[in-house]
């Protein structure tokens, strides 16, 4: 089964399961690098912010992140929605959870 990722901020302390993995997920697209402070590595890459974006090697840093912090999520796909108006670029993942 695939799952369709984007960052979110809420965050359920009580998910299990498959839940958890998918939320775990979410949250490595929803932090740049450097802001979480005991893991300074977790997250996209906040050089891209006021820059030209290179989608292949922002699609290669997603798919690190998650084969390191979240190595349950094969990622299949990675898409990103613009929303012109308001500047914003957010990257959509497809996965799959291992078994």
């Amino acid at each position: 089964m695939t799952y369709t990722l984007e960052a979110d901020n809420r965050v359920n302390l009580k998910a299990k399961g498959t839940e958890r993995i998918l939320q775990n997920g979410a949250n490595i697209l929803s932090v740049i690098n450097g802001e979480v402070v005991l893991g300074r590595a977790i997250g996209i890459n906040g050089d891209v912010v006021d820059s030209p974006i290179t989608k292949a090697s922002e699609i290669i840093n997603i798919k690190k992140q998650f084969e390191k912090y979240e190595p349950r999520l094969k990622v299949h796909k990675v898409t990103y929605e613009a929303d012109h108006q308001r500047g914003i670029l957010k990257p959509c993942v497809e996965v799959s959870i291992v078994e």
